[in-house]
């Protein structure tokens, strides 16, 4: 088969989406099969190097410098990725970012919806770009499209409500999981220093977003250091960018550090490595994940995979991804957030029996899994 892939998402980070392009483009093309992969045209340098020593592969730079919803990528979408695929010959395209316009598109496509955020969160959109771009937007996407993936049944569902897509319409295809880096004593020990972690420390891995209960988690420790005289630290990795809402969202953080006394017992590490995160994971006490909303939830995964237990919220497609392998807990209740941070620093029994079955559970997610999946529902278009 040949795929055309649309990579305008990237932009230098590699986030959730952006991990799942290249793990997925690089399964397709060890596989034999052709894929178009169409990056912005001042990032393609980076692109390739990314993609190093993967064959089959084929880079066509497209000259935009963003991803959002917008005419010009309307126009994109609709003519000159058309235009590609007809002269590449292509069998399918894939756009694996929310939203895309194939206006008279020449053949089938698949768009990927990791999660309908926008229309619970506004977060950085005002008001009248949220509902009068993205909301009718990503209807319009989906109705163009011919096949919708997303990565959790729970999404599914939120997709067919709040689109008015129909089920029979969403193919569920979970995301996968990067094998983690093996130890690396010399960086543990700048990490140390880096951080000041000269004892146990709890992990939480994400954004500086609303959604993410930032605020929320560091009340809850806050709790946890008064009741128990826990002496370590709370170590929250994740880029704060220098959009106004970052910056909004930042100081609400820090407020709650400076309220709760909390000041050198929070760390925020800003943006680090996919070794250095699989080491400060395997390092930590647990993860506290207790987000508001996810479409999936890579990092709960990511941490079963390493050994260390997981406290998540009961919302969402949290605990879909969880599997009964973590503690799940109300976001929205600070007091349950604390207790069960308590119950994974006291009861060993609980924190055993969660290694255990977290490590099973992340056994069962794997990227070429998901590139299989995607292949059938490629192959299933054109059949």
């Amino acid at each position: 088969m040949k795929i055309v892939m649309d990579f305008r998402k990237y932009d230098g980070v590699i986030g959730g989406v952006e991990r799942a392009v290249i793990q997925i483009t690089d399964c397709v093309a060890r596989q034999g099969h052709q894929v178009v992969l169409l990056p912005k045209e001042n990032r393609l340098s980076e692109v390739k190097a990314e993609f190093e020593g993967v064959p089959n592969l084929k880079f066509i730079p497209l000259d935009v410098h963003t991803h959002v919803m917008s005419a010009k990528n309307a126009y994109l979408d609709s003519v000159r990725i058309q235009e590609i695929a007809r002269i590449e010959g292509a069998d399918v395209i894939h756009f694996p970012y929310n939203w895309s316009f194939p206006f008279g598109k020449g053949i089938p496509s698949v768009l990927t919806v990791h999660d309908v955020i926008p229309l619970t969160f506004r977060e950085a959109m005002g008001f009248f770009t949220n509902y009068l771009l993205y909301r009718p937007g990503m209807r319009i996407a989906c109705h163009l499209n011919d096949v919708i993936a997303t990565v959790s049944e729970f999404s599914k569902r939120d997709i067919a409500e709040k689109l008015g897509v129909s089920p029979m319409k969403i193919k569920v295809i979970p995301n996968g999981l990067r094998e983690p880096l093996g130890p690396n004593e010399t960086l543990q020990v700048e990490q140390d220093e880096k951080y000041g972690l000269q004892g146990d420390f709890i992990i939480y891995v994400g954004g500086i977003h609303e959604r993410k209960n930032v605020v929320g988690l560091i009340h809850a420790f806050a709790k946890l250091v008064d009741r128990s005289g826990f002496p370590g630290k709370l170590l929250a990795t994740g880029s704060v960018s220098g959009a106004p809402y970052q910056i909004k969202m930042k100081k609400l953080v820090d407020a709650a550090v400076r309220n709760t006394g909390m000041e050198g017992r929070v760390v925020f590490t800003g943006f680090i490595s996919d070794e250095e995160l699989d080491l400060l994971m395997r390092r930590a006490l647990f993860l506290a994940y207790p987000s508001l909303y996810e479409g999936f939830g890579i990092p709960v995964l990511e941490a079963m995979r390493v050994g260390t237990p997981v406290l998540t919220s009961n919302l969402t497609a949290m605990p879909e991804v969880a599997g009964g392998a973590a503690l799940l807990v109300d976001p929205h209740n600070i007091e349950d957030i604390a207790i069960a941070m308590s119950r994974l620093l006291q009861e060993n029994e609980l924190r055993q029996n969660l290694i255990v079955k977290g490590r099973e559970r992340a056994s069962s997610y794997s990227w070429q899994a998901t590139a299989q999946l995607y292949l059938n529902l490629y192959e299933g278009l054109c059949s």
